[in-house]
């Protein structure tokens, strides 16, 4: 190995580890991050291309094969831009939609940085050290410790650090499916313990601190795949029961909980009786995600183009001006392009899942939790587009998926 091979192998890991540990503390470090990990990538880019020229291929170590399911994000990603050259947006919120959409960039960018050999397993273990923090400092916050760095713009009552009720609840429970599945790999004495201190902490914060109902509903869903794949065949119908015990004894005993799902109520009753004046949250969901499927009825093939879905929401009777989303990825994707973009786009999270065959079984079934994961809370909010939470699905995405090295959780 040359000095300059052996710098670069460093470089790729730390601005791994970087990227991994940012997207758990705001979105400032986030943008840092994904410029340190755009040098990388040229500077690895370079240099593949400088060694092709320079040495046979024979002598060139084989790398990681490319998954399919990129190939189908690529194609999606690459129809959504296409989307523009017949959208009806204009200009600039096109290209800031398609800006939202292309930071799924980051998945083959560092999935190209683990296939040439940089392990996974350091850039995992920075992933769960990220979002233990944000984990213990919420838990700081319930005991009333005023912590400097909790820079969320909202009530601390909500124990939220960096982001809100919807990404930090979401960002835990993945954090604690890695933590299970990798179980037997955590280099501490009495490992077993911490992780089940871990799965404790993450599920009491989740469902009676946070009671955001988005991560709610992946919590228990991660519990169902963990039950799932833990129990004897025998025993498997307590993974159903389970979490449905969880929800009701959550939902009657947390008062915190029952105000949640009042206000949900009065959500649906601001938008029974009339347009509604202002974003709430379940209600504009029930009205945007109406219009949204009335928007794709008009362009059912090709979709409005990127960047068009509030044209689109207001000229089906919208009347929250500045809204941009309707909550839902899949209806997003369907208004902006069309059933052939849904198409592709549910390909890509179907080869994703189809992908973890190759894959170690924690690995294989850590994998397929996310992605689930993904598909649960994308019904109910725009996961991927979300700065922050984002990149930390990609990220896992991509470590997880480099886990069919034989090096990767070295």
């Amino acid at each position: 190995m040359t000095p300059w091979s052996g710098q670069l192998a460093r470089l790729r890991l730390y601005s791994l580890c970087f990227l991994a540990l940012s997207v758990s503390l705001g979105v400032a470090l986030v943008s840092l991050a994904k410029l340190v990990l755009l040098v990388t990538v040229l500077s690895q880019l370079m240099t593949d291309v400088r060694q092709r020229h320079q040495a046979p291929a024979s002598h060139a170590a084989t790398p990681l094969p490319w998954p399919s399911s990129l190939w189908w994000g690529a194609a999606a990603l690459l129809w959504m831009a296409l989307s523009m050259t017949w959208g009806s947006a204009p200009a600039h919120e096109a290209w800031l939609a398609l800006s939202r959409h292309a930071r799924w960039l980051v998945l083959p960018a560092a999935f190209y940085l683990f296939r040439v050999g940089t392990p996974a397993w350091p850039v995992l273990q920075c992933l769960v050290a990220g979002q233990l923090f944000v984990l213990l400092s919420s838990w700081l916050m319930v005991v009333g410790i005023p912590l400097p760095w909790a820079i969320s713009v909202m009530s601390p009552d909500n124990a939220v650090v960096f982001a809100s009720t919807i990404e930090q609840p979401i960002m835990n429970t993945l954090m604690m499916l890695v933590v299970w599945y990798f179980r037997d790999q955590w280099p501490l004495p009495h490992r077993r313990l911490w992780v089940w201190a871990v799965m404790v902490l993450t599920s009491a914060n989740v469902l009676l601190v946070v009671t955001g109902r988005t991560g709610q509903m992946a919590l228990l869903l991660a519990w169902l795949i963990i039950l799932v794949t833990s129990l004897p065949h025998r025993h498997r119908w307590l993974a159903l029961l389970v979490p449905v015990l969880l929800a009701a004894i959550v939902g009657l005993g947390s008062e915190r909980m029952q105000e949640r799902w009042r206000k949900a109520q009065t959500d649906v009753l601001a938008l029974q009786q009339g347009p509604l004046r202002e974003e709430n949250s379940l209600g504009f969901r029930i009205d945007a995600w109406q219009k949204s499927v009335q928007a794709v009825a008009e362009k059912p093939v090709w979709g409005h183009g990127v960047g068009a879905w509030n044209q689109a929401y207001a000229a089906q009777g919208g009347t929250i001006p500045k809204a941009n989303d309707p909550h839902q990825q899949f209806l997003l994707w369907a208004v902006e392009s069309g059933l052939v973009g849904v198409a592709l786009f549910a390909g890509f999270l179907t080869l994703l899942w189809r992908n973890a065959l190759a894959l170690p079984w924690s690995a294989r079934w850590c994998l397929r939790g996310v992605v689930a994961i993904e598909v649960l809370t994308g019904l109910v909010n725009s996961t991927l587009l979300g700065a922050g939470i984002g990149e930390f699905f990609l990220m896992l995405w991509a470590a997880l998926l480099a886990c069919q090295n034989p090096t990767a959780t070295d």
